[in-house]
């Protein structure tokens, strides 16, 4: 459905309890083409920014959005509902790393809570992290510089960034950072616009992150 090649073979058969299932319904429906009704789907729905629970975001999972410029605003603002003025991670941040370090078992795309981090009057950040999804127990120090977390470390020469790890926070990540990963409980702003040619494979992919439930705010 979405490449361009050929392909082998194309399984187009839904079994009957996963047709049942509201998320694979949704997901299909994008596949062929229809546009999604707001409504309830089961434990999920198709719903209104306008109508949007703050709460149900902040319960979430984990939430997905299209653009970076979406994801560090909305990250700032989950950090805000958390009542979190510190602009650099404190205890209990959740992270994403954005480049391997196998050394360390850091992987790109990986989710990490932060169980501390150094006092420093530096650029750069030390911190101990936990892996989001066993914390506690295992813990790795990172060194971070402090561009990362306001969103200009692209600006910053690969000659200065080549000796310290790279993380910015997690709590809203893009769909293509998602993939590969699912989680139960899933908000995904749909911002399928800002992808004119993929829009229904970028639909698709993140309708397909959630596993038992799913908010699709349109």
């Amino acid at each position: 459905f979405f490449t361009e090649s050929e392909p082998d073979a194309m399984l187009t058969e839904v079994h009957r309890q996963a047709q049942d299932d509201p998320i694979v319904r949704l997901s299909m429906d994008v596949r062929e083409g229809r546009d999604l009704d707001v409504g309830r789907y089961g434990e999920s729905e198709v719903v209104s920014r306008a109508e949007l629970d703050p709460d149900r975001v902040m319960s979430a999972d984990q939430v997905l959005v299209g653009r970076n410029n979406t994801r560090r605003a909305y990250n700032m603002r989950v950090r805000q509902k958390q009542k979190i003025d510190d602009p650099l991670p404190v205890a209990g941040d959740k992270l994403v790393c954005l480049r391997n370090n196998r050394k360390k078992g850091l992987f790109n795309g990986g989710l990490w809570r932060v169980k501390s981090r150094a006092q420093s009057k530096s650029r750069i950040v030390t911190m101990r992290l936990s892996p989001d999804e066993d914390f506690g127990h295992k813990v790795t120090k990172v060194s971070v510089r402090g561009d990362c977390f306001g969103g200009a470390i692209e600006t910053i020469p690969w000659e200065e960034r080549r000796p310290y790890d790279e993380f910015d926070y997690g709590y809203v990540l893009t769909v293509h950072k998602s993939q590969g990963s699912q989680w139960d409980d899933v908000v995904l702003f749909d911002e399928s616009f800002a992808f004119q040619d993929s829009r229904a494979r970028w639909l698709y992919t993140g309708i397909t992150r959630a596993a038992k439930r799913l908010s699709i705010v349109v």
